[in-house]
This record gives structure tokens, C-alpha cells and sequence, in this order.
């Protein structure tokens, strides 16, 4: 849609005011040179510079000075997440941003006031207050009421042109500039596991005891791992609770502006949100009629981030995608936590090539990201990665990605020492006391062997499932389960065959090793 005479004036002189205030936006830098992916490993490639920015975007946030435990930062009076902006330099967002955001939120919430857009845009009215003067002024603002703004018809206009660039409306981003160093800065408070944390995350797991060992020498090295091995004995639930010895929240900005444009990174399907440390931060701070000394609520406090993908993942999801609005890719999203690789091998593009694209984040630590039209920007890659598969991983990777892999972690079935052990855990969850459970279990083993299946440790929790759907309502597991309903169960249950068993590096059907350990 081309604009009126009237709107064409109006942003010309939006342009002029901006540089007669002292707004202007630095010059852009060029685009850093972007490394060519292929089978080979970029090396030899170097990592290209970091922009300079201006010093709206490298301002130090002044109160990140606390402690790693959020809750003793906050009860002894300092915040958590960095003090909020008082100013539209302290901000460090671009004035182009800042307008184009508050012509948006009023085209889609109506008329607001001061308070409404600060609410909007978790920033005080002390940061964006000259710029409604300034469109008002301009007649892109009118006042249908008091101290409320509208859009007036050159505002519609120019506000569609705003639109159409970057539809994105929602809290006021944070300069990359800052979100970088926040990164980095949290990445230096990893500290290495013991074996007794390892050991409490998994406690209602029997697994061998040098599998917990190699997890908690994966984890601290903080090197890619590959988890490979027979389906059904643990691999995602194995990967999920690595999660769980990161311990300390993460700061997260909703969003962040890169060259003028606004990409969004809080995901709440990966960001889980501590409103509990959110809320006491801000009851804490709630007394004060100044805006100094309050949390920027740009940022939130999040659980680190647990990053799950499968066989939907492909290549151009390495990229920010615009679909009116910029999105950050998922492995951006994982920075500070726990990217997973799922299911690899069974993508619908070759999994390798979507390999080769984490070799230069994972030499350099830092990834080149493409915006859709071609500039791209560098980013932190500070976060681990782990891969799964029940394919024969030997035969699947190159040796271009392979040699990187120190960490090749077998998950095998259980031995039926183990099995047992998991059989009497899941017929507890259901009622069962120990000795009936035991009796089961030692049933259910023997017919295991004479039928030659395999232990998988899904089997039990699989069986306790079928078995509590076979209950009428008010029936108890306990008051019903005989062996002729169990051996019902265990007929109609879909079993694993050792004649089926496939090659895994390692493990006990391959090697033909016994399993009564």
C-alpha cells in the first residue's frame, strides 16, 4: 500500500527529528562473512568479528552484581534480574523499535495511556515518554481523551508500513549486545557435578553403576554426547534428567533487537518460567515510589532451558525465520541449558547434513545465524548437546562429526537383576506390596526366558499400564491381580524377540554375554 503525500512528510520528518535529537541509530555494520557448510569441517574457517554497537547497546546492566541463589539474592535486598532502564539510552533499544512498538500496541489494544504501554512493554513511561510527544506533535497520535493516545490517520498509515516490516508486539526487547554478554556471563557460573547429585537425579532408576559414572563425566566435560542402544530402555528418559543437575535459574530476555529487528526468544514450550522468584522480586521492590533499584521486567527467570527435537528437525531450522514476526532458532533458545537431538537418523533430510551445521558452533562455541533475506549475525553456542538414537550409530555418522564425539554413551537393556528391580518399582506405583510384586516379577521373568523376549525397561512400567486400564472403577491392582490375569496381560503385551535383536557396539546381544549380573 503506497502512503499519502501526507504520511510520506510525516515520516521524513520523523527521520529529521530523530537526528536533530541526537537518535539517530548508529551505522549498521556490515554483515560478519558467513562460513560455508558442507560435509567437511570449517576448521580452517576464522570466526568472523563482533559488530561494534553503539553505547545505548553496550551499557553494562548496573545491579547484575548477585549471587548464583536467587532466593538469598533477593532476600538480602539486591535483584536478580538487571535494574530497569530510567531512561531511553539506558534502555539501549533504537528509537525506531521503541515508536514502531507503540504504534502497533495502540493499533491493536485501542486507546492507551502511559501506564497501559509500560505494561505492555515492561518499560516505564520515563523511557518512552518523549517519543508520544514527539508523535503526537507529528499529528501520528491524537488525544481522544485525556492523557489517552490514539492513532490518527497518517499514524494507520504509517503504522502499516511498520507491520509489514515486523508484526512483532509484546515486552520491549533488550540489545543483542547485552543478551550476549548475559550469556556468557552465565556460562561461567557451570560447576561441575558430583557423583552423589548424579546419583539423587536418578535414584528411582536402577541403571549399572558405570553408566552413572560415564553421565557424570559427559555432563562436566560439557562436550557433545551420543546416547545410542536397543528402543525402549531409557535414552530419552536419560537425557531428560540430565536437565535436572542444572539447578540454577537463567535469566532470559523476551526478546532482543539485532540491526533494528525484533526476534523473539522466550519460548514457553522450552523456558520454564519461575514466577515464584519473579513475584518475590517484585513484592520486594513494590515499596519504593522510585524507579531506580526495581528488576527490568525485559528479562525473566527461567528454569535453564531443555530443548527437545526429532525427525520434524531440518536445516533451515538452524535460521531465524520470519513469518511476520522474527523467531530464534531452537538452538539459541538452548543457550545456558540442554539442546536434544532426537531420534537422529530418522529425519527427513539427510541427518547428516543437519550434523554438519553444529561442527562450527561446536568448534568456536558460537554459531552464524541467517536472518531471512540473507544478513546474519553471531551468537553464543554455550549450552550442551545431547544426541539420540537406536539406530547403529557407527553406520550413520561420518567421521567428519564422529571424531568429536569423546562421549559415546551404550544404553542397554537391563540385566534381570535390574529388570526386576523396575518390575517391583512399577508394580508399586500401582499398589502392589513387595512380596506380591516380587512373586510377579519372578514369574513374569521365567516366562520372559522360556518365550525368549527381551528385557526391555519400558516392559514394566508398559505391563502396570495395561494392568491399572483393566481395573473397573473402584477396583484395586492388589485386590485383582492373580497370575491368570497377569499371564492375560503378558500374552496380549507386544513384545520384543531376542531372534529380532539388532547390532549395537557393546551390548550384551551383540557380545552374547549373560545377563544375570
Amino acid at each position: 500500500m503506497a502512503l499519502s503525500a501526507a504520511a510520506r512528510a510525516a515520516l521524513d520528518q520523523f527521520k529529521t527529528q530523530q537526528q536533530n535529537a541526537g537518535y539517530a541509530a548508529p551505522e549498521e555494520p556490515h554483515d560478519p562473512p558467513v562460513p560455508v557448510q558442507s560435509s567437511v569441517a570449517p576448521a580452517s574457517i576464522p570466526a568472523p568479528s563482533q559488530p561494534l554497537a553503539s553505547a545505548a547497546n553496550t551499557q553494562e546492566p548496573t545491579a547484575w552484581n548477585r549471587l548464583n541463589d536467587p532466593s538469598t539474592t533477593i532476600k538480602m535486598g539486591g535483584l536478580f534480574r538487571p535494574e530497569q532502564p530510567k531512561t531511553f539510552r539506558e534502555s539501549g533499544v533504537s528509537y525506531r523499535v521503541l515508536e514502531g512498538l507503540i504504534l502497533k500496541i495502540i493499533k491493536q489494544e485501542g486507546p492507551q495511556n502511559e501506564q497501559q504501554l509500560a505494561d505492555v512493554m515492561k518499560i516505564t513511561a520515563n523511557v518512552f515518554r518523549d517519543i508520544l510527544v514527539s508523535l503526537n506533535k507529528r499529528e501520528l497520535l491524537d488525544t481522544p481523551f485525556p492523557m489517552h493516545y490514539d492513532l490518527t490517520g497518517k499514524g494507520r498509515e504509517l503504522v502499516a508500513m511498520v507491520e509489514r516490516e515486523d508484526g512483532y508486539i509484546g515486552p520491549a526487547p533488550v540489545p543483542f549486545s547485552v543478551y550476549v554478554e548475559m550469556v556468557k556471563a552465565q556460562a561461567k557460573r557451570e560447576r561441575r557435578v558430583t557423583m552423589g547429585e548424579v546419583e539423587e537425579v536418578f535414584a528411582s532408576y536402577p541403571m549399572r553403576p558405570q553408566l552413572k559414572s560415564t553421565l557424570k563425566e559427559g555432563f562436566n566435560s560439557q562436550r557433545v554426547m551420543i546416547f545410542y542402544g536397543p528402543p525402549g530402555n531409557g535414552k530419552s528418559l536419560i537425557t531428560d534428567n540430565l536437565h535436572r543437575l542444572l539447578r540454577e535459574p537463567v535469566l532470559i530476555p523476551h526478546a532482543f533487537e539485532y540491526n533494528s529487528k525484533v526476534v523473539q526468544l522466550f519460548d514457553p514450550a522450552f523456558h520454564k518460567v519461575r514466577e515464584d522468584l519473579m513475584d518475590r522480586e517484585e513484592a520486594e521492590t513494590a515499596h519504593s515510589v522510585s524507579t531506580a533499584g526495581k528488576p527490568d521486567r525485559r528479562w525473566i527467570i527461567s528454569e535453564p532451558p531443555l530443548v527437545t527435537v526429532g525427525t520434524e528437525f531440518k536445516v533451515a531450522q538452524f535460521d531465524i525465520t520470519f513469518d511476520g514476526q522474527y523467531f530464534a532458532p531452537p538452538h539459541l533458545k538452548a543457550n545456558n541449558g540442554i539442546f536434544i537431538f532426537d531420534d537422529l537418523g530418522r529425519q527427513q533430510e539427510d541427518h547428516n547434513m543437519i550434523l554438519n551445521q553444529f561442527i562450527y558452533p561446536l568448534e568456536h562455541r558460537a554459531s552464524i545465524i541467517r536472518f531471512a533475506g540473507g544478513s546474519s549475525m553471531r551468537a553464543p553456542f554455550l549450552q550442551r548437546l545431547f544426541l539420540s538414537t537406536n539406530l547403529n550409530h557407527e553406520e550413520i555418522l561420518d567421521d567428519a562429526f564422529k571424531r568429536r564425539l569423546l562421549y559415546q554413551v551404550l544404553v542397554d537393556r537391563p540385566t534381570t537383576r535390574l529388570w526386576k528391580q523396575i518390575f517391583m518399582n512399577e508394580a508399586g506405583k500401582v499398589g502392589l506390596d513387595k512380596a506380591r510384586a516380587q512373586e510377579l516379577g519372578e514369574r513374569v521373568v521365567a516366562w520372559y526366558k522360556d518365550d525368549e523376549r527381551v528385557f526391555r525397561a519400558c516392559d514394566p512400567r508398559n505391563l502396570m499400564t495395561m494392568i491399572d486400564a483393566s481395573l473397573d472403577a473402584g477396583q484395586r491392582a492388589e485386590d485383582v491381580l492373580d497370575l491368570m490375569k497377569m499371564r492375560d496381560i503378558y500374552d496380549r503385551y507386544p513384545a520384543a524377540f531376542k531372534r529380532d535383536s539388532k547390532f549395537f557396539v557393546g551390548s550384551m546381544d551383540t557380545l552374547g554375554t549373560g545377563d544375570e549380573e
